[in-house]
């Protein structure tokens, strides 16, 4: 088995308009690091470079990265020698992880890290994940949204807000994404009805910043494929912005929101695509 360590670089170079244009510049490296046993698997996770900012971060993230490529490399292994002693006869299709980190904001107080992973262990198609990371720069504790949130009882106004955010923006993405294939009746009897205003029912999300990238503005929930959608919609990455959560923020997180996110939504309350909640029966 082998393990490499390289670096991967990136380049921008200077608008064509320019009558003198500037020599390219070298953006910093992202660090790349791959592990690979020909034939039985394969390994790579790319970190971003913007992270060294942030070495309490950076350092705990990679640890558990290696971690998780070991483990990985581990079951690859393992699966493999089970083949070759039971099933010899059946093709092995080569075992592979494929995983970019890449920070979504960041300040003096927070990162938030956009986490995806491919993978394959078998099976008809390659599955994706999303494990997104929301941190304190101090230390490398990621925050769930009830670190964020005062009130996550199910069915709370905060949840409830939330809920009601979530379900029409992922609606009209649907919709945009569909087509002439998106059917909203469909929708929300299949793919919609688990969610809810339970904490369980909300993935993972980073934060949006805003205009002048300061401070964040809104939550982005990563569905991952299945989740909302069949496999061939792929993921969607669902916003919501500031105005819908601010007075329910905790004491400790208010300070790291202000002001209006960078990315837009396509609804606002009131919107057709909100849920049908049926009257309780007396």
């Amino acid at each position: 088995m082998r393990i490499q360590i390289a670096c991967l670089a990136l380049l921008v170079v200077a608008p064509s308009s320019f009558a003198q244009a500037e020599p390219p510049e070298t953006m910093p490296v992202d660090e790349f690091i791959q592990s690979d046993f020909p034939d039985v698997y394969a390994v790579s996770i790319t970190i971003d470079r913007r992270l060294e900012a942030y070495p309490v971060v950076m350092t705990a993230l990679r640890e558990a990265e290696l971690n998780g490529l070991a483990n990985f490399a581990a079951l690859a292994i393992e699966d493999h020698q089970i083949w070759m002693n039971e099933a010899p006869d059946w093709s092995w299709n080569e075992y592979f992880s494929e995983t970019r980190i890449s920070v979504s904001f960041a300040n003096a107080s927070v990162v938030s890290l956009d986490r995806r992973a491919s993978f394959y262990t078998g099976g008809a198609h390659p599955n994706q994940g999303m494990t997104p990371v929301v941190t304190r720069t101090n230390s490398f504790d990621p925050a769930g949204l009830d670190d964020l949130i005062s009130d996550t009882m199910s069915e709370s106004p905060a949840l409830t807000a939330l809920f009601y955010a979530v379900y029409r923006e992922l609606m009209a993405l649907k919709r945009e994404r569909l087509g002439v294939d998106f059917d909203e009746v469909m929708e929300r009897e299949t793919w919609l009805s688990p969610l809810a205003a339970e904490l369980d029912a909300f993935p993972g999300f980073t934060l949006i910043p805003n205009q002048t990238g300061t401070a964040a503005a809104g939550l982005m929930f990563h569905f991952e494929p299945y989740a909302v959608g069949s496999y061939a919609e792929g993921s969607y990455d669902v916003p919501v912005p500031l105005s819908v959560f601010e007075r329910y923020l905790t004491d400790a997180w208010q300070e790291i929101f202000e002001g209006e996110p960078l990315r837009p939504v396509l609804t606002e309350a009131g919107d057709a695509l909100e849920p049908i909640i049926p009257e309780s029966e007396e």
